[in-house]
């Protein structure tokens, strides 16, 4: 939240700043005040946020949910049968309140809000949507005993789940004697009904049963006459297994907590808490880059402790950490979650707790430093939800207490706080800075000819970087069709997500798959040894080096330039973007229309099944008619230069732009 002090010292420095550009109108100078002004607006409003979002993000399985749960208090105590040595024994469990286990438990995001009372929204599939899943479901149960691999459709635990649930086709288990033994015959009702009536009857009863129109509701109120942990817990895991007949299947699920929820809760110090879709083969997902980009938001990057931090969180932060504009390492926490001793079994620690966490934590900044990416140390956190409960029973063990509990947690709010008052330091440090910059500015002289020299020098140097064909010779951008088609085939291994991804036109809900921002992704490069951004590097690094030189070596002239370079950073990061998206809304064109008319579309769909000549296979035939609509008409690397090219032209034009220059 913005204070009045630094609120009055903002609307005065803008002001004054707004007069001087007005006064140096054509003047030497001018650009850069502009540039301070509206860095300055930049800050004014990160500096006017009142709450953040705190958002979990985390390989699926990993403990993600967990630790949310134990972290804002969402758990409560519940009675239980348990086998402890071999006996049924009825127990008192501490249990989270939202569904948790060994990953796959939760259907979608889940956004979680303190509120005046205690109610769960939820953002609906479409009918379109819930249909085209439950026919999938139903081709996977035509196919399930099929040996040929490329017949047999393999859908998500979590869908089959809701599935299952919403269609009445579960698979039911019963205990029968046979010949003294007690054995489990288990009955897979949809498989059952494949088998007596075909597949057309199996698909015509499960929409029936399903009833998918008359699933309108979207909202449920705690009604007062029960628990409200209780039917939090009960209505939750409903909702997210779709077992309300009212409900369709939730894109999004919205909890809104009561007050008496969240005593002793720190949830309300925050906007929300949202507990992303689980990262599978592609970490680099467009529901997360949302939040990534959204000034409001701390991305609490979760990762087990003895893998911290784990690939796919490495790719992740890696993808976005080379922009250097964003400053995402100010929002960027990692979160190692430990599990009971792991910290005392660190190499070097002699069991001691305290020494093994600091161990691994310089580990875990020893990694970021040899991948060359900025990460506060600080923002390296430690929770182990499960460290003060017995082993058998998920219980306080008797040695401890609620405080020892609570101290954990508070101690990780207090860090997250730490996140939040470290950047804003570091913002109020920039105000002072552009205030000190700004007065040396006005009270400067005019330049000095020696100065003006060296400036006009510079002007002519990055006049030669403005056509990027003479830097980057044409062939690189050949790579980029075999690149995208090649990280298609590498992503998404597996056949049946592929037939899933062309059933959908290039969409995969379930698991946010989005095949036209993956091309976005690409082109730009997953990492700066990669596409756009090592096509580039080079002469990025020309262009940057022309202007910390202008700074180091006339000492007068860094009044002018002190936001210049991370002008540039910002200018190169949106010239990533720009190319990017370009190459996105592309690829859509190529790829129309979304629809069974689409010649393209139906000839990837057809290939399930299809019969092959030797030495073919189901991958390599989508990947080839893929590459062949990619290259016709304009060629997409064709494309990508011409874009590049464009875009890099403008980006120096505004550097130019900063000293005067059209």
């Amino acid at each position: 939240m913005l204070t009045i002090q630094p609120q009055e010292e903002i609307t005065s420095l803008k002001q004054n700043l707004r007069r001087e550009i007005k006064k140096l109108s054509g003047a030497s100078g001018i650009n850069n005040l502009k540039s301070k002004l509206e860095r300055l607006e930049e800050i004014e409003k990160i500096l006017s946020i009142d709450k953040y979002k705190i958002v979990f993000i985390g390989t699926i399985g990993k403990g993600k949910t967990t630790a949310i749960c134990h972290l804002f208090n969402l758990i409560s105590d519940f009675k239980v049968s348990k086998i402890i040595n071999g006996k049924t024994k009825n127990v008192t469990e501490t249990k989270e309140l939202l569904s948790t286990g060994s990953g796959k438990t939760t259907i979608c995001e889940v956004i979680i809000k303190a509120s005046e009372k205690t109610y769960i929204e939820i953002e609906p599939y479409t009918v379109d949507e819930m249909e085209n899943l439950i026919f999938e479901f139903c081709d996977s149960i035509v196919n399930r005993d099929n040996s040929q691999s490329e017949d047999k459709i393999i859908i998500s635990e979590e869908i089959e789940r809701v599935i299952r649930n919403i269609t009445e086709l579960k698979i039911t288990s019963k205990k029968v004697d046979d010949g003294g033994k007690n054995n489990i015959l288990r009955t897979d009702i949809a498989k059952e009904l494949f088998n007596q009536s075909g597949v057309d009857f199996l698909k015509k009863t499960a929409l029936s049963n399903a009833n998918i129109e008359a699933r309108t509701t979207t909202k449920i109120e705690f009604d007062n006459q029960n628990n409200e942990q209780e039917w939090i817990k009960n209505t939750f895991a409903a909702i997210n297994n779709v077992q309300l007949k009212e409900f369709a299947i939730p894109r999004k699920i919205y909890l809104y907590l009561s007050n008496d929820i969240l005593s002793g809760s720190n949830l309300s110090q925050f906007d929300s808490v949202v507990d992303t879709k689980g990262l599978d083969e592609n970490p680099i997902r467009k529901d997360l880059q949302k939040y990534v980009d959204s000034q409001d938001t701390i991305c609490i990057f979760v990762t087990p402790f003895n893998d911290a931090p784990e690939a796919n969180i490495r790719k992740l932060i890696i993808y976005h950490l080379t922009s250097k504009s964003k400053d995402f390492h100010h929002r960027f926490v990692t979160l190692v979650l430990p599990r009971k001793n792991e910290p005392e079994k660190v190499h070097g620690s002699d069991e001691d707790r305290d020494l093994g966490i600091r161990i691994r934590q310089d580990e875990v900044q020893a990694t970021f430093k040899k991948l060359n990416l900025d990460f506060f140390q600080k923002n390296i956190l430690f929770y182990d939800s499960l460290r003060y409960y017995r082993d058998d029973i998920v219980k306080l063990n008797e040695i401890y207490d609620e405080e020892d509990v609570q101290a954990d947690k508070n101690e990780f709010i207090e860090a997250i706080a730490g996140v939040v008052e470290r950047r804003r330091n570091i913002l109020l440090d920039e105000i002072k800075a552009i205030k000190e910059s700004s007065a040396k500015i006005k009270n400067s002289d005019a330049l000095k000819e020696s100065e003006i020299k060296v400036i006009q020098n510079v002007i002519h140097k990055i006049r030669d970087l403005r056509d990027l064909s003479k830097r980057v010779p044409s062939f690189v951008y050949e790579d980029f069709i075999d690149e995208y088609v090649n990280e298609y085939r590498k992503v998404y291994p597996a056949w049946n997500t592929k037939h899933a991804i062309h059933r959908n036109f290039g969409f995969y809900q379930p698991r946010d798959i989005d095949i036209y921002y993956d091309a976005r992704v690409v082109a730009g490069g997953i990492d700066e040894d990669k596409m756009l951004k090592k096509f580039t590097k080079e002469v990025k690094q020309e262009l940057e080096s022309i202007l910390n030189d202008l700074t180091s070596a006339n000492k007068s002239l860094k009044i002018f330039i002190p936001e210049l370079v991370k002008n540039f950073y910002g200018l190169y990061d949106d010239f990533i973007y720009e190319v990017g998206k370009e190459i996105e809304e592309e690829v859509t064109r190529k790829l129309l229309p979304r629809s069974e008319d689409s010649d393209f579309w139906n000839a990837l769909i057809a290939e399930k099944g299809k019969e092959r000549k030797r030495g073919e296979t189901f991958v390599d035939n989508v990947c080839q008619i893929f590459k062949r609509e990619l290259e016709k008409e304009t060629n997409l690397n064709t494309f990508l230069k011409s874009k590049a090219e464009y875009h890099w032209e403008k980006l120096v034009t505004k550097i130019l732009g900063f000293f005067g220059e059209k």
